[in-house]
């Protein structure tokens, strides 16, 4: 989907997609976290941008929807985020951050997006990245069902250098109480996980 269809889909919603809160995985990882500065990519109607705020850390959410961006300044706590509207293909951070996260960002160059985003990351800093696994097609949950853009731990692993230390990239399995849409949805779903420290 391009911009203009992220645009009609949040005009559609009636105050935003998504879920209230980040998916498990990214409040468990950020939660053991020093708050520092962070990028949210893809930051869609703000979740995972205001949760973080919330907790002390200075937050920039980048989308390329305007629509999504205006629901989530609009959000309580939506002045304590930087929003930008941007493409993560051309845009650049000032400076690198201490944690950069990535949720349900799925390209046809997602690899390519993936060591991107990871160049913003500062040394001693983390990036998370959660996303659709392939075998959620077959699994049934709510997601995209094209194989082309979806995770797996080899693609996410393989799209880091030597400048990282993986602490975690595999499958997980997301139950309803953990659902990505704001109004929830009636199947698990499969997840891939990426968590990774840069150390050089």
């Amino acid at each position: 989907m391009d911009a203009e269809q992220w645009d009609e889909r949040y005009r559609a919603s009636a105050g935003g997609v998504w879920a209230s809160e980040p998916p498990a995985t990214v409040r468990e990882i950020a939660e053991a976290l020093r708050p520092g500065t962070a990028i949210d990519v893809a930051t869609g109607d703000g979740r995972t941008a205001l949760w973080l705020a919330a907790r002390g850390w200075s937050v920039t959410g980048v989308d390329f929807s305007a629509e999504a961006l205006a629901i989530a300044a609009d959000r309580p706590g939506g002045d304590a985020v930087s929003w930008v509207r941007a493409d993560v293909h051309a845009w650049e951070p000032a400076a690198s951050v201490d944690l950069v996260v990535s949720c349900y960002l799925h390209l046809a160059d997602s690899a390519a997006a993936v060591a991107r985003i990871a160049d913003w990351v500062a040394v001693g800093g983390t990036l998370v990245v959660v996303g659709h696994d392939v075998e959620n097609i077959a699994a049934g949950g709510h997601g995209p069902s094209d194989p082309a853009i979806l995770y797996t731990p080899e693609l996410l692993r393989g799209a880091l250098d030597e400048r990282f230390r993986i602490e975690r990239c595999e499958r997980v399995v997301r139950g309803t109480a953990d659902a990505e849409l704001r109004g929830g949805h009636s199947h698990a779903a499969v997840d891939t996980v990426l968590h990774a420290v840069r150390v050089a």
